[in-house]
């Protein structure tokens, strides 16, 4: 990253989108300091990531999706692996049963609660590996490259269901190759050699045509028609 300053709105959806190795992912680490900056300084939540003392209550806050939800997934059971944060935390059974009930519900996953895990789809498995970060009660939701393993269906599936979620109050920081995903963002970032290059809403980022191009990006099909 190279002089890299950004501002997050709380309850906003920004996506930070950028080729292979424009260190949108490398961003994406730092907020819930699983990478901390040689210089300059990062803030979650007013909780500078530095402090070692504050780990702990950073990662509470900051929820974060991988791109292979295999990888994410820890028990065989649905409702067993959306349990099992807050279990670690040590939250007593009967609100870990209300947590999990309603990150299920959150991400459309109710009927699926006692499915064992590796009989869903791709799309099935990030939405319960989201419910298990939601059982946790973060403030911001972090999607590194989530989607980038899943068909269009899944694809569809994961968006509508953080789209909802966003709706609902929740931060979304989704990091993504996809420009068609990002046309409902409140705001997108573009990275290109570790640096932002633009920086606004869907339809200002879309006219840069030229700037993305540079960036190895294209806009979506629907505002190329």
């Amino acid at each position: 990253l190279d002089d890299v300053s950004l501002h997050i709105d709380e309850g906003s959806f920004v996506a930070i989108v950028g080729h292979n190795g424009s260190g949108k992912s490398t961003l994406a680490k730092h907020i819930n300091r699983l990478l901390l900056p040689t210089s300059g300084t990062v803030t979650v939540c007013g909780m500078r990531t530095d402090a070692e003392d504050l780990i702990l209550k950073i990662r509470q806050q900051v929820g974060m999706a991988f791109q292979n939800p295999d990888n994410q997934l820890v028990t065989t059971i649905v409702e067993e692996d959306v349990a099992f944060g807050p279990e670690n935390l040590g939250i007593e059974p009967n609100e870990i049963r209300v947590r999990v009930d309603e990150a299920l519900k959150s991400v459309g996953m109710t009927q699926y609660a006692e499915k064992a895990v590796h009989h869903l789809s791709g799309g099935q498995k990030q939405r319960i590996a989201i419910a298990g970060i939601l059982a946790l009660k973060p403030r911001i939701l972090v999607l590194d490259e989530a989607t980038a393993m899943l068909d269009p269906s899944g694809r569809a599936e994961l968006i509508d269901t953080v789209k909802a979620l966003n709706k609902e109050g929740m931060t979304v920081l989704m990091v993504t190759q996809y420009m068609e995903e990002t046309t409902d963002c409140d705001r997108i970032v573009v990275m290109n050699h570790g640096r932002i290059v633009c920086d606004g809403t869907p339809e200002f980022v879309f006219s840069k045509t030229e700037l993305l191009a540079q960036s190895n990006l294209v806009p979506p099909e629907v505002v190329l028609v």
